[in-house]
This record gives structure tokens, C-alpha cells and sequence, in this order.
């Protein structure tokens, strides 16, 4: 029975595991790595995400251009030329409104607290509990300590985590152009270069493997982006139509966290529900609406449109893999937690279930 290939496997990746363990004791060794492995693995992480989404220009604009160096200097400048005027026409505009959230949010604790008593009061029609209950939930300090223990914890995070120094921090912007520059030229190159270690006997079938991975990685970043873009374009359609205040800065933020499936449109709603709130009950029930009809669009036209049935998870499987990316690498690990997850089963499949390769 331990000879079988299943306990072979299983021996291999303990001995991997205790290793790692074993070297992560060591600080003169971990910290060293730490450091080059996230110099070098943030900008081809980047530049990956950004070589999926340009690599479609610079196709369509090497059929007619034949120099695709030229073909992706000008898909640089195009991409370079709609950054600078979202940020010359609507900078102070998002500027302002965010500005104005940040003291909204910051000056509404004791109406946050009145709206949760009414709704424990309206509660009470329906469920008998003693009025001592109210007095025992301490609603006021709880929401003030919890309020108070967010703002020392945003003060006192380290917004470049990963990032040793704002140098690194520097370098790592300025690799990405480059990096990024050379996928998009050389991409069927890199690729022949990896096959190079792969045996002859299993090349074919990895060779037609890696066409899958990058049809994945492919449907799933670009359909992502399609996904938060149009849910912020509804709800920025929205906001506007009901007269919520800061509805710019709110769909940017719907917009932002929709790039990570499940959790992210959740929590990107949440700042346009509290704003709400804090205005009228009008405004509460109409963010809510257009949240529901943004939600349903893009669950039942927007991404079957867009994604298809290429990636096949179910949204259960989506919803631990991203709360697994997030607990271990933040807001970078759900970015990343769906692909990674997806090749890797592409990977295992092709490789225990149906042996392919």
C-alpha cells in the first residue's frame, strides 16, 4: 500500500513542507528571500494582469502594423493617454467627494447608533426580549471602541506591506513597464523557452495544456475587469439618478473591490449603504435597489456573457478560495486567489484524473 504513487506523493510533499518549516526558523535566511522574492514576483504578477489586458490591442494593432515593438509602444501610449485624462478631468472631482465621504464617515457615529436601536426596536413587535437587553449590548461604546480600534488600525497599518521601502516600492513601479514590455514582445519566445524543459514523450500534451492556462487566466482577468466596470457604471448611473451625495467616489469604490469575485462587490456597497443611511431612508432603500438590480445583471447577463462556462467553479469554491487568498496575502490574494486556484486544477486534473501529462 505505501508504494503506491498517492503515499509517494504524499511522502514528497511533507518533506517539501517540514523544509519549508525548517527554513522559515531561520530569520538571516527568510528575510533575504522575503525581500527578492517579492521584488521579483510583484512586478510579473502586475505585469501578467496587464499583459492579459493589452495583449488584445496589441494584437489587433500588429495586424496592421507589422513591427510589434511599434504595435505595443503605441498600445503604451493609448493606455498612458486614457489614465492621464480620467485623472486631468475627474482627479478633483474624486479628490473632493472623497474628501467629503471621509468626513461623512467620520461624523455620523451617533446616527449609526440611533438607526440600529430603531431597527432592535421595530424588532421588538416581532421577538420578546426585556428592555434590559438594549442596556446590557452597550450599543454606544461598542460601536465607538470598535469605530476607535479601526481608525488606530488604519493609522497604523503599513500601506506598502509587502514593499521593504518607498525605493523598493519605486523600483518595483518601474520594472512593471519593462517586464510588461517584453511579455507582450515575447510571449511565444518565453513560452518555447519553457517547453525546452519538458521531455519530448509529455511536450504535445503540455504544449496544449498551457493553451488552456492562458485561456483561463485570459477569460478570467479580462471578464473580471469587464464585470467591475460595469457594475460601477450602473451604480454610478444609480447613485445619480436617486441624488446620493459622493457618487462618484462611491461606484469607484463598487468599481475597485468588483475585481474580486464574491466578497469584493459586498464590501465595495457597503460605503454608498452607511452614506445612505446617514441622509434618508429614501436614499437606504433606493442604494439597496440598484444594488440588487447590479447584482442580478451581472450574475445572470453580464458574466455568463462575458466568462461563459470556460472556468466552472462554483460560487462556493470561489467564496473560500478568495477568503483563503485574503487571510493569507490581502488584497493581492484575492486578486489572485481564483486563477491560481483554477490552473492548479487544471494542473491536477490533467495530471491524476485524466493523466495526460
Amino acid at each position: 500500500m505505501f508504494k503506491e504513487r498517492f503515499f509517494r506523493i504524499g511522502h514528497g510533499v511533507i518533506i517539501i513542507l517540514i523544509i519549508i518549516f525548517l527554513a522559515g526558523q531561520i530569520p538571516y535566511f527568510t528575510a533575504p528571500l522575503t525581500s527578492v522574492l517579492s521584488f521579483v514576483l510583484l512586478p510579473l504578477l502586475f505585469s501578467t494582469f496587464l499583459y492579459y489586458l493589452m495583449r488584445p490591442l496589441v494584437r489587433f494593432l500588429h495586424k496592421w502594423i507589422k513591427n510589434k515593438s511599434l504595435s505595443i509602444v503605441i498600445s503604451f501610449l493609448v493606455v498612458i493617454t486614457i489614465i492621464t485624462m480620467v485623472f486631468y478631468f475627474g482627479g478633483s472631482i474624486i479628490y473632493n467627494q472623497g474628501k467629503e465621504l471621509s468626513q461623512s464617515l467620520s461624523g455620523n457615529y451617533d446616527y449609526i447608533y440611533n438607526f440600529i436601536l430603531g431597527i432592535i426596536e421595530s424588532l421588538r413587535e416581532y421577538i420578546n426580549f426585556d428592555q434590559s437587553f438594549l442596556e446590557d449590548l452597550n450599543l454606544r461604546e461598542r460601536i465607538f471602541s470598535y469605530a476607535n480600534n479601526l481608525a488606530q488600525k488604519i493609522s497604523s497599518y503599513n500601506y506598502m506591506g509587502i514593499f521593504s521601502s518607498i525605493t523598493n516600492f519605486g523600483l518595483i513601479i518601474l520594472l512593471i513597464p519593462f517586464v510588461l514590455f517584453y511579455l507582450l514582445k515575447d510571449d511565444k519566445k518565453i513560452f518555447d523557452n519553457l517547453m525546452t524543459f519538458v521531455p519530448e514523450s509529455k511536450k504535445r500534451k503540455v504544449e496544449k495544456m498551457g493553451v488552456e492556462i492562458d485561456q483561463i487566466l485570459s477569460t478570467f482577468i479580462s471578464s473580471q475587469l469587464v464585470v467591475a466596470f460595469f457594475l460601477g457604471l450602473v451604480m454610478f448611473a444609480g447613485f445619480l439618478i436617486i441624488g446620493l451625495p459622493n457618487a462618484v467616489v462611491l461606484s469607484l469604490i463598487a468599481m475597485i473591490t468588483s475585481l474580486i469575485p464574491i466578497i469584493g462587490p459586498f464590501f465595495g456597497s457597503l460605503p454608498a449603504v452607511f452614506v445612505a443611511v446617514t441622509n434618508s431612508w429614501f436614499l437606504f432603500l433606493g442604494v439597496l435597489t440598484i444594488i440588487l438590480i447590479a447584482q442580478y445583471l451581472e450574475g445572470n447577463v453580464i458574466r455568463p456573457l462575458v466568462q461563459g462556462r470556460r472556468l466552472e467553479i462554483h460560487p462556493i469554491a470561489v467564496l473560500f478560495v478568495v477568503l483563503s487568498g485574503v487571510y493569507l496575502f490581502g488584497f493581492i490574494g484575492a486578486l489572485t486567489a481564483v486563477p491560481f486556484y483554477v490552473v492548479v486544477r487544471l494542473i491536477f486534473r490533467k495530471k491524476y484524473i485524466e493523466k495526460e501529462i
